[in-house]
């Protein structure tokens, strides 16, 4: 039976998988995880916020079918993406004696898919792994395409392996329990998706920014799909981002990773800085003639109709430069930039003058 929910199929290495968006897929993970052969005991990776809204949903779900589930949880934040907590799950599966046909199932944003996922590469060399993002981040960007990591103090996901999951179910639901501010943030991956590579998804989130913003379900759920979809297909084209297809979806994380990481993760959320890394990213690209200014103002246009910040006042600009010299996207010492030539159309660029970085840099923090 076809499934109505299939948002795409990634094709890997070792395979494919699923990628599936629906309203109220959470009550259903007993039979899907069935379906895809995995009936052996499961161990839930989840934080302390999602464990009452969902993380036991899920485990209820599994019970359902027979499948046992416990749990782990973890502080909520992306300073759980550490060693010392890997440790701690480790012990735990050791506790339980868990075995390699087990599951290890992520319930929640980035840091439990990410955590949750390189315990899964790691632990017995590996153990079947399942992604449930509850965030709208995780949904269209970071639960897609196998890339599991913990932080060092000196920069973020500098330790990790490409590690793909048996199936990713997002539950659009899950998006209506979410604040404002983190509704937008993920919204601001989304629309990356469209500007880099589908400018029909941009004409989209122009015309429904209210209905998105209020998880209206129909649109909601659609335009999740069509973003997912975007990213499961380059992912399929490019696993291991060694082709160059990959590194499109970086855009505006140049700058953004910079400013959440000289900001100590505090003060911008993912997808904001994102949103300011965007700003960036084509203010310099007009300035350096790939496209014009109306496509600057029509990216601070729809990005503000989110209440996403496109400037970053007050940052230090020597913490964001030496925070991008750290990017793992650069080569031989130099940042390569995604940047646009048309909405829907990006290119990467390796030849941006330093002065227009820095220059750049100071007109988004002054």
């Amino acid at each position: 039976m076809a499934d109505i929910d299939l948002a795409a199929e990634v094709n890997h290495s070792g395979g494919s998988y699923p990628v599936v968006a629906g309203w109220g897929t959470i009550g259903t993970m007993g039979d899907r995880l069935t379906d895809l052969g995995l009936t052996n005991t499961a161990y839930i990776i989840t934080d302390a916020n999602v464990m009452n809204l969902y993380g036991r949903n899920v485990q209820r779900a599994l019970q359902k079918r027979g499948i046992p589930a416990h749990c782990f949880i973890i502080p909520a934040g992306e300073t759980s993406k550490s060693f010392e907590l890997a440790q701690g799950i480790y012990n735990w599966l050791a506790g339980l004696k868990a075995e390699r046909g087990h599951t290890i199932i992520s319930v929640g944003g980035g840091v439990a898919g990410d955590l949750g996922g390189f315990v899964a590469a790691t632990y017995l060399r590996g153990m079947p792994f399942v992604q449930v993002p509850t965030s709208m981040a995780a949904m269209v960007d970071a639960s897609i395409g196998g890339k599991v990591a913990v932080n060092l103090p000196q920069a973020k996901n500098l330790v990790g392996a490409f590690y793909q999951p048996m199936g990713v179910f997002a539950d659009v639901q899950a998006l209506s329990t979410l604040g404002k501010r983190e509704l937008a943030e993920g919204w601001a991956e989304a629309i990356k998706h469209g500007f880099i590579l589908d400018a029909s998804l941009v004409d989209v989130f122009e015309e429904h920014a209210e209905a998105l913003m209020e998880v209206e379900p129909e649109i909601s759920t659609e335009v999740i799909r069509r973003s997912m979809a975007i990213k499961a297909n380059v992912v399929s084209q490019d696993e291991r981002e060694t082709l160059g297809i990959r590194i499109m979806l970086n855009y505006g994380h140049t700058i953004g990773h910079a400013l959440e990481s000289s900001t100590e993760y505090g003060r911008f959320l993912h997808g904001e800085g994102v949103a300011v890394g965007m700003m960036g990213a084509a203010s310099m690209a007009q300035e350096m003639g790939l496209h014009s200014q109306d496509l600057v103002d029509r990216q601070r246009r729809l990005l503000e109709r989110f209440n996403l910040p496109t400037s970053a006042k007050g940052v230090d600009v020597i913490d964001i430069l030496n925070g991008m010299s750290l990017d793992k996207k650069s080569q031989g010492g130099s940042n390569r930039w995604v940047m646009l030539e048309e909405v829907g159309r990006s290119v990467v660029r390796s030849d941006v003058p330093k002065e227009l970085v820095e220059k750049t840099v100071r007109k988004l923090v002054g």
